[in-house]
């Protein structure tokens, strides 16, 4: 075997080691459920604005953003401006009162128990639901970093897919098994740091290296550098630009991202954390669109195009490989590692939280071991989540946009309006939420399962149709119902009168 080979191979050990090396170090604060999934609320504003950020981007961000710049030119900036607004507004709207209110509201530590001590829902219905679905969602979106890792794994090893599927879950729930939720947020920033540096460097090569890297395809590509049209020289769609907005209303409702809300040690912290969080999204961003956008001229000057053309969400793995010797490239492809499990650990992490506290078969029977054997039933519950995302992504013949889309747009049209209104409005009540969880999943779930339509309206992010209809929902619901208790008023006044003091 080459030697290039053995580097590769070294490098992404040394990577695990370092993660499981993170990972035993902050076991030794675990000593209770809540230290497990939320660090005991004691998370430093540095390390929860780049955890919510990396947490938030996956795959998706190092192989699908790249591919689409790659196929479609400019005009995916606006997606990448839907996305940093997601992640600004996501910290403004909801961080402050939403930790706020889930102390207040019986110490919750996930959203489930969070909207069932909030409306007071003593039939379990809400919490039992907003669980499912979270957990549903969660299986489509471990799946989705499945695949991405094994074709990181079959580019770089020829791995198949099943042996990178199996690898790349052993990867990442192995150091979330023995650390929880500071391990994965302490490993969040080393990851984040390393897929921006790599973000960086490798378009600013590619501009150095290429005669003509502003230019696209030439003729045959007159719109690809123009933000108001596709490669073809066609104006952008509304259909278009409402898929944007779908991809930002996203971050509203992502549970994975919230839960860093709700750990942040402080207050104060708060405002910083969102500048942190958002000039990291930007730059990404910024640089993984560039990087889709010259890789096109780049590949094409010495004609290696066709190995990107039948799957661009490669993109990213072949000019790692083509354009940076073996050293630097084991490093720069280490983030794709990153972004991976980077997302992963969350998802599984959270599905765990979930499964133990808030489904109700399983939580009858945690809430009588002590803490500590809680923590072990949380962990048997993580590892039987990722194995069953494995066997979807093992079986599955969808790209990872294919089901981040999915998963993102219908977390996003279950939780974002249920979460927004149950922070905001004093009227709300537990059957309009139930109504808005269940109208945003059904429709996201129809939206996410076509495509086309009178002009391509089934094409849009599954999050905006969904997040429209879920806000109706539980709006008409939650007034057509009887009001909230007295209790769950004051509650709400008490929580809002310290936000708006603050």
């Amino acid at each position: 075997m080459p030697l290039s080979f053995f580097w590769l191979l070294f490098v992404f050990v040394a990577y695990f080691g370092t993660l499981i090396g993170i990972a035993v170090v902050r076991t030794r604060r675990m000593q209770a459920m809540s230290d497990y999934v939320l660090g005991g609320r004691k998370m430093s504003g540095f390390t929860s604005a780049l955890s919510a950020s990396s947490s938030g981007t996956s795959g998706w961000a190092i192989l699908v953003f790249p591919a689409l710049a790659f196929q479609h030119g400019l005009g995916e900036m606006w997606t990448a401006l839907a996305l940093v607004a997601g992640i600004y507004y996501s910290w403004t709207i909801i961080a402050k009162r939403l930790r706020r209110y889930t102390i207040a509201a019986g110490d919750s530590l996930t959203v489930p128990e969070f909207l069932e001590k909030r409306f007071e829902d003593d039939t379990g219905t809400l919490r039992t639901v907003a669980a499912i679905v979270t957990v549903f969602f969660i299986v489509f979106y471990v799946a989705s970093g499945l695949i991405a890792g094994a074709k990181l794994l079959d580019t770089v090893f020829g791995l198949n897919q099943t042996i990178g599927v199996l690898a790349t879950l052993v990867a990442v729930a192995s150091y979330t098994f023995i650390g929880g939720f500071l391990a994965v947020s302490r490993t969040d920033v080393f990851q984040a740091s390393l897929m921006l540096a790599a973000f960086i460097i490798i378009p600013l090569w590619l501009i150095f290296v290429t005669d003509n890297p502003f230019e696209g395809l030439g003729a045959s590509t007159p719109g690809f550098w123009n933000p108001l049209t596709d490669r073809q020289d066609n104006p952008i769609t509304v259909v278009f630009l409402l898929s944007a907005v779908g991809w930002g209303l996203g971050y509203l409702g992502s549970q994975r991202v919230v839960q860093r809300f709700m750990a942040v040690e402080s207050e104060s912290t708060i405002p910083m954390s969102r500048n942190v969080g958002t000039a990291w999204m930007t730059l990404v961003y910024v640089f993984a669109l560039l990087l889709g956008l010259v890789a096109l001229p780049a590949l094409a000057e010495i004609g290696r195009l066709d190995e990107v053309i039948e799957d661009p969400e490669r993109v990213f793995l072949v000019v790692t490989q083509v354009f940076f010797h073996p050293i630097i490239g084991g490093l720069l492809l280490s983030a794709v590692i990153a972004a991976v499990m980077s997302t992963a650990d969350s998802q599984l992490l959270l599905a765990s939280a979930i499964a133990t506290d808030d489904l109700p078969i399983v939580r009858k029977y945690a809430y009588g071991l002590d803490s500590n054997a809680r923590v072990w039933l949380g962990r048997a519950l993580l590892v039987a989540t990722g194995i069953v995302a494995a066997v979807l992504s093992i079986a599955s013949e969808e790209s990872v946009y294919v089901l981040v889309s999915y998963a993102w747009g219908g977390m996003g049209a279950a939780f974002a309006p249920v979460t927004i209104l149950a922070l905001y409005w004093r009227r709300f009540n537990a059957p309009g939420a139930l109504a808005s969880i269940l109208a945003g999943t059904i429709t996201a779930s129809i939206w996410g399962s076509f495509d086309g339509g009178p002009g391509g309206i089934m094409d849009i992010e599954p999050a905006t149709p969904g997040c429209i209809i879920a806000t109706l929902a539980g709006v008409v619901v939650a007034l057509a119902t009887k009001p909230p208790s007295t209790t769950v008023v004051e509650l709400f006044d008490a929580v809002n009168r310290r936000a708006t003091a603050s």
